[in-house]
């Protein structure tokens, strides 16, 4: 008889299970997205952690094209708020539609007010220079 292999499951029910529970240290990694081209020849990364106050660029969806600041960001159901990004309710008032992190691109970062951000910066860009 085979031992099963823990994490290896295919089954949706169980997939969900584990984005749901995953600590938040794993979460955080769910909310990169890919930079655009200009920014990741200036950075020298690909992905970046999507923070408030970044622009995004929507790739995929109803909002496709469209540019925006982020607003909001939900790390317990992995989704980002855009401002711009709403619809009207038959009862007048605007709802804020949640979006993947993964169906974005970063077009703008906010780096001037966090030094954390540049050390993330300048730490990834020398691992990527290392394994080129």
């Amino acid at each position: 008889m085979q031992a099963k292999k823990k994490g290896k499951t295919k089954s949706p029910r169980k997939q969900r299970k584990r984005l749901y529970n995953l600590p938040s240290h794993k979460k955080n990694k769910l909310m990169n997205a890919k930079l655009h081209e200009d920014m990741q020849a200036e950075y020298g990364i690909k992905k970046m952690t999507i923070r408030t106050g970044d622009t995004v660029l929507v790739v995929r969806g109803e909002f496709k094209d469209m540019e925006g600041k982020v607003s909001k960001i939900d790390r317990d159901k992995v989704q980002i708020f855009i401002e711009g990004a709403s619809i009207e309710k038959s009862d007048g008032t605007t709802f804020d539609i949640p979006l993947h992190p993964s169906n974005v691109v970063l077009t703008k970062i906010e780096i001037k007010k966090d030094k954390w951000r540049k050390k993330i910066i300048e730490r990834k860009a020398q691992i990527a220079e290392e394994v080129d």
